[in-house]
């Protein structure tokens, strides 16, 4: 959702006064935003506008957040990376509530991708939280030659310490436990915590009784360990934060191996490393929300996309998972997975991908989204009353009269996105040919347009409307092509887009072959078409048992379209991903 701090002015020439239960605020001219906006301190805005309005130079279109400019007989444009022109007749309240949440996320995404860009190579590389805390003891106990350490980390609350990572040279494994700790203030960690101050302990068996802080010796009796110097140091962000501690102890003399207290260079060294320590867990954190952020944008925008055509409901969430587990299956032969070097940001992209395939669907008509018969309600509803008109004037006892009456009484019937009987075709082809005269006006029984409707013979989307439809892979390039994902994630764009491409260069919208689609292309293709022929019952086609989409498929693999290995795989394990998919698709609504 938009955050709340973002005012949102539309023009009033749109007539969107509501949506997604936000109120815009409506204007007529630029004079009202700048009422709205004087005394505001720096209030952030997203201005809606119309391109005859449009002046990139004006201060009031430089200070918004993001500029949608409305035209129309357009695609989809990105004129800057905070201005985008959109097609005033694909721009409705759906569209309108998708697209401020999608400037919002996107937003938020690339500002904390900048801040990720400052933190230390050496340990940001690392994104496994249990490794990267493993890195920095292992990092620290070196710079300190010290027997043994543990990570201590901090909630967002400050009232809670959590004991994530423990190494000891001498011990090894023996005292590593993840658990939640008691914010004991008397403890070294609790103080470091509490206080943001360094305790260098030379000897932890000779505390002065009245230091605010106490050794709690249990854990050396219940392991038979002997601790004699430590070191407590508080991990700071660059602003102050505290998010943990890092505690050592036993700095081991290089000669002798025995412990030794930390030198004040170790203290003011360690200050310094645990700095770097702090905000590589940090930054771990930021990458770990960065990345929850982007789950959360694709799983809003597939909500989106599914308030536009609640039919196809579920279907992006489905082929993400057919594809993801047909990857699984696939990487387990050996002969693929030399093929393909498939590593875990391949598979992220696939995930990616596959839940935003359908993207660019908030872009087609909604009418076309919904079609569900021949006919556009309104327009049936015109021919009959036509066809009624047209009766008036014909002779009784005629034939064209008889074949009017007939088509009329048939219409609704005809509508229906089946094909046609032989009695049918024959009657479609006697109603075109009849015209009448009434009052001197020629009216055509059936149009030219109608005939086209008529004659649909799959589905219900005429030629011109599929080519219509089928834009929906174009704009989904050029909206995901509009965000700047992360390195890990640059293929995104183009691998969405290839859901529709063959192996024998047939498909659309690139006519891409076989040598330009990698293995991620190659899996949603099978997965987009086998969820389409499975899924329930739609208005235009009944849903279609697993075997008989299966024997649909390999007609497409013998006819050089999809890849015979990766069908193979499926088809030998289908069972067995129809219920992974099921499994998957169920946590999801859970």
């Amino acid at each position: 959702m938009a955050a709340h701090e973002d005012l949102i002015f539309i023009p009033s020439f749109l007539k969107i006064e509501r949506f997604d239960n936000r109120t815009p605020v409506v204007y007529d001219t630029f004079a009202e935003i700048g009422a709205k906006l004087a005394g505001l301190d720096k209030v952030s805005y997203i201005l809606i506008m119309s391109m005859r309005d449009y002046q990139p130079e004006l201060p009031l279109i430089k200070d918004a957040k993001a500029v949608l400019i409305v035209s129309f007989d357009c695609e989809f444009k990105q004129l800057d990376q905070r201005v985008f022109v959109v097609d005033g007749e694909k721009f409705d309240r759906f569209s309108l509530g998708y697209i401020l949440d999608f400037i919002n996320i996107t937003s938020d995404l690339y500002n904390k991708i900048l801040e990720n860009a400052q933190i230390s190579i050496s340990l940001s590389v690392e994104k496994e939280p249990n490794k990267l805390y493993g890195q920095i003891l292992t990092f620290l106990r070196k710079a300190t030659n010290a027997e043994a350490g543990t990570l201590y980390l901090m909630n967002e609350e400050h009232d809670r310490i959590f004991f994530v990572s423990s190494q000891n040279s001498r011990l090894g494994s023996k005292v590593f436990e993840k658990r939640e700790i008691p914010f004991n203030k008397r403890s070294f960690v609790g103080y470091v915590c509490d206080k943001g101050e360094t305790l260098n302990i030379p000897d932890a068996y000779s505390i002065p009784e009245d230091a605010p802080y106490t050794f709690n010796s249990d854990l050396d009796r219940k392991l038979n360990y002997k601790t004699v110097s430590i070191i407590t140091v508080p991990m700071k962000t660059a602003t102050g934060d505290v998010v943990g501690a890092v505690q050592l102890i036993n700095k081991l003399d290089s000669e002798s191996d025995e412990p030794v207290p930390f030198s004040d260079f170790d203290t003011i060294m360690l200050k310094s490393l645990s700095t770097l320590a702090a905000v590589s867990v940090e930054n771990n954190n930021l990458l770990l929300e960065t990345e929850k952020l982007l789950n959360n944008m694709i799983i809003s925008s597939v909500k989106a996309i599914e308030q536009r055509d609640p039919i196809t409901k579920g279907h992006s969430i489905r082929v993400s998972a057919y594809t993801m587990a047909i990857l699984k299956h696939a990487l387990e032969k050996p002969e693929i997975a030399d093929r393909y070097r498939v590593d875990k940001n391949t598979m992220k992209v696939a995930e990616t991908a596959s839940l935003l395939h359908d993207f660019g669907k908030v872009g087609v008509r909604e009418k076309l989204l919904m079609k569900q018969h021949r006919f556009y309600a309104e327009d049936l509803e015109k021919m009959k009353w036509r066809i009624k008109y047209a009766i008036v004037f014909m002779r009784d006892g005629s034939e064209e009269k008889a074949v009017a009456e007939e088509l009329l009484s048939k219409l609704d019937s005809l509508d229906i996105p089946r094909p046609h009987d032989e009695e049918e075709k024959k009657l479609i082809e006697k109603a075109a040919r009849i015209m009448v005269n009434a009052n001197g006006e020629k009216i055509e029984l059936v149009t030219s347009e109608e005939l086209v409707y008529l004659n649909i013979q799959k589905g219900t989307l005429t030629t011109e409307e599929r080519s219509n439809m089928e834009k929906h892979v174009l704009y989904s390039y050029e909206l995901l092509n509009s965000i700047d994902w992360p390195v890990s994630l640059k293929a995104v764009p183009n691998v969405a887009a290839a859901h529709h491409e063959k192996l024998d260069g047939s498909g659309y919208p690139f006519h891409k072959k076989g040598e330009e689609l990698g293995i991620i292309e190659r899996v949603m293709a099978i997965a987009d078409i086998y969820d389409a022929l499975t899924a329930k019952d739609r208005p235009y086609k009944k849903a279609i048992a697993p075997e008989i989409a299966i024997s649909i498929l390999k007609k497409e693999v013998e006819d050089g379209k999809l890849d015979p290995v990766l069908f193979d795989v499926f088809a030998s394990n289908r069972e067995a991903i129809d219920r992974e998919v099921n499994e998957k698709v169920y946590e999801k609504i859970e």
